[in-house]
């Protein structure tokens, strides 16, 4: 029979004081933050952090989901009215392309262009009315988690949508 004396408890993780450092993008867009994401690695595997309260204690994540893409595939153009979507990369390799829509920011009509997965593990969160999209730039299938500030409404959704060919976003997906 087991009991919980037969368990050992872990020792304490040693903590990595880069562990969600903000990394700058050049021309950065008002709003948009991207964290670095730390792996801790052993003889089993990897374990990444996408998001935590012991970081950022305000952390709250009402909605959570995986994305798997193919690889070429573009999911673009997207924007919200209200949350705030944070996207964690972990696998794969990804192009993100962000592009400023608020005609009161001070970074309007301004574009950012990031490449992040499995070598560049980061955390990007990215403001209301700020449009995205991302391609799968590798030669695998990619994955990576969305963990909005809003709870999706299937009767009401946040989103709107423009397509990926459109001339009023000075971006065009190879």
């Amino acid at each position: 029979m087991i009991g919980f004396q037969d368990f050992k408890d872990d020792s304490p993780w040693q903590d990595d004081p880069g562990a969600f450092a903000d990394v700058p993008l050049a021309d950065q867009i008002d709003g948009v933050r991207v964290q670095r994401l730390t792996r801790y690695a052993d003889g089993r595997g990897d374990l990444t952090v996408l998001m935590s309260a012991h970081y950022d204690q305000g952390v709250t994540s009402p909605h959570v989901y995986l994305v798997t893409a193919v690889p070429g595939s573009v999911r673009a153009w997207v924007f919200h009215r209200l949350q705030h979507d944070r996207l964690a990369f972990t696998a794969g390799r990804f192009r993100i392309v962000l592009y400023d829509l608020r005609p009161e920011s001070g970074t309007y009509q301004r574009l950012n262009v990031l490449d992040a997965g499995e070598d560049n593990r980061v955390l990007l969160t990215i403001p209301p009315l700020v449009a995205h999209g991302v391609q799968n730039i590798g030669a695998h299938d990619a994955q990576f988690v969305n963990m909005p500030t809003r709870a999706y409404d299937p009767s009401a959704p946040d989103k709107a949508r423009l397509s990926v060919s459109h001339p009023g976003v000075p971006y065009v997906f190879d």
